[in-house]
């Protein structure tokens, strides 16, 4: 989790600036959500607000935390009415919020970069309200045009990774809701446009996929890039559609 928070950190100032990826994908999960006025709405892994800005939007009252100061001296500033806190999820350590203080817990893109998301997962339950759900994102789903392209570019490099390389893996979401009700996917989406290949290459390097770039050996890394620059983007829309696991706390 070190070295994640410190990439992190590193990527803060152009996360999701060089295309709305995630602004895209939160304003779908937080419509999916759908919290009500005056709901007290936690932000899991919140990089630069996806969450944060459609939940405020909505009228919620959020708390905003991730591990990286970079990403939240800028939470902070752009969003000055959330509540932002820098902490480091995923240890044994409890959240530093009281017990039932929220009435819905979100984590999107984060839990599965996580050393122990069981942990993460077992704050979230901690600090929920009965009768409070907790969202979590997981496994993507087919994607089409260049997107699949690019899904096979990073499959065909990475047999070059060195052993532990790159970061994060999924987990099974029933696993780790094992202590919630209710436990249901919906299909979460995001489409934004890339103009032209620099763009895309820098969509790569400003988010958690710089981390199998900068992990791969020099030639094979070089080779990468070449290809990124070189892929056919077709109408050049990136659209792409993501599973979103919500369980509720149970009420006794």
């Amino acid at each position: 989790m070190q070295q994640t928070w410190r990439l992190f950190d590193r990527l803060a100032s152009s996360y999701d600036e060089v295309v709305p990826f995630f602004a895209s994908f939160g304003r779908s999960i937080v419509s999916a959500l759908d919290p009500p006025p005056g709901c007290r709405f936690l932000d899991l892994g919140a990089g630069r607000g996806a969450l944060t800005d459609p939940a405020l939007a909505r009228g919620c009252r959020v708390t905003a935390v991730d591990a990286a100061p970079g990403m939240t001296e800028r939470l902070a500033a752009a969003y000055p009415s959330a509540t932002v806190l820098t902490f480091s999820l995923g240890f044994s350590d409890e959240l530093p919020l009281p017990a039932a203080s929220f009435d819905l817990v979100a984590a999107a893109f984060v839990v599965h970069v996580l050393d122990d998301p069981a942990a993460a997962v077992a704050s979230a339950h901690r600090v929920l309200a009965p009768g409070g759900r907790f969202a979590m994102t997981g496994g993507g789903h087919p994607s089409s045009g260049f997107v699949s392209g690019l899904d096979d570019l990073f499959a065909t490099f990475t047999p070059h990774l060195p052993p532990g390389g790159s970061m994060g893996a999924l987990r099974p979401p029933a696993a780790l809701l094992a202590g919630f009700d209710d436990v249901h996917e919906v299909i979460v989406t995001s489409e934004v446009h890339i103009p032209d290949n620099d763009v895309l290459w820098r969509w790569v390097m400003s988010r958690g996929y710089r981390a199998f770039v900068e992990d791969l050996p020099p030639g094979p890394r070089a080779s990468f890039e070449d290809h990124v620059r070189e892929l056919p983007l077709g109408d050049g829309m990136l659209r792409r559609s993501s599973s979103l696991w919500i369980g509720t706390k149970p009420s006794g």
